[in-house]
């Protein structure tokens, strides 16, 4: 993935908060596929450090899986656990990759949203990897209400910490699925299916903000110490338990045969 202007502040922070949301997501990415035995070549964006990786080994028996991410530290706290020998994981930044390679599906979870602003080029990018009638099966940030009001608590957050005070133009990166179609149509896909998903999970405060910096934020702030920005967020959500609202769009795009 291509973000050199934020951060994942633990990558072991990241991998035990993530099973309490992206496990869940990632089982309904690789769900995706409607004919899981025929993949025999899958690409997989921003890899992380394998939740959605270990749902397609269990889910597609005969895919050889190229991993990409663009952490070091994720892919190796990924490395450290156990995978078959057809799955390969490589540093990478997408959507700047380089292969001859053709897949005949392409799988994410969680990671499109950090391309953010280069989305077109990231659709059009999936789309080049596939064979002909290849799958993209994916899941991004997607935008809600509920989304808006938490974008509106951390911004509080945030300009305690820098002084800024305009919104931050990194909530861009949540796409509502008539966004997403538009993308996908604009790089050469069909959509087979299409749905956002919401839930809410009941946390303590803090565990909603380590959520939140574990995740990349706070978004524009400079190298801001983790639980200054904790403490920041926990003063605005206020004490005991809060809401911990997860957004996805879902996507199965299919690339067009070429006569």
């Amino acid at each position: 993935m291509t973000v050199t202007g934020h951060r994942w502040n633990s990558a072991a922070d990241y991998d035990v908060l993530a099973r309490r949301v992206q496990f869940r997501n990632a089982e309904l990415v690789a769900g995706l596929h409607p004919r899981p035995t025929e993949p025999r070549t899958v690409y997989e964006i921003g890899c992380g450090t394998g939740a959605l990786t270990e749902a397609l080994v269990h889910r597609l028996p005969s895919a050889r899986i190229d991993a990409v991410d663009v952490s070091d530290d994720m892919l190796a706290v990924a490395a450290r656990k156990d995978w078959p020998d057809r799955v390969r994981f490589t540093q990478g930044a997408f959507p700047d990759v380089t292969t001859d390679r053709r897949y005949d599906a392409v799988f994410s979870n969680a990671a499109l949203h950090w391309m953010h602003p280069r989305f077109a080029e990231v659709f059009t990018t999936m789309n080049a990897l596939l064979v002909d009638g290849g799958l993209a099966c994916v899941a991004t940030a997607g935008r809600t209400a509920a989304t808006d009001r938490f974008a509106e608590q951390s911004q509080a957050a945030l300009s305690r910490l820098t002084g800024l005070s305009e919104p931050d133009p990194f909530e861009a990166r949540r796409l509502t699925v008539a966004g997403a179609e538009e993308l996908a149509g604009a790089a050469g896909f069909a959509v087979q299916d299409a749905f956002l998903l919401e839930r809410t999970v009941s946390v303590p405060a803090e565990v909603r903000a380590r959520w939140w910096v574990a995740s990349g934020g706070p978004w524009t702030a400079a190298q801001v110490p983790v639980q200054d920005a904790v403490d920041a967020l926990c003063s605005v959500l206020g004490e005991g338990e809060v809401e911990l609202v997860h957004a996805s769009v879902f996507l199965r795009l299919r690339k067009e045969e070429h006569a």
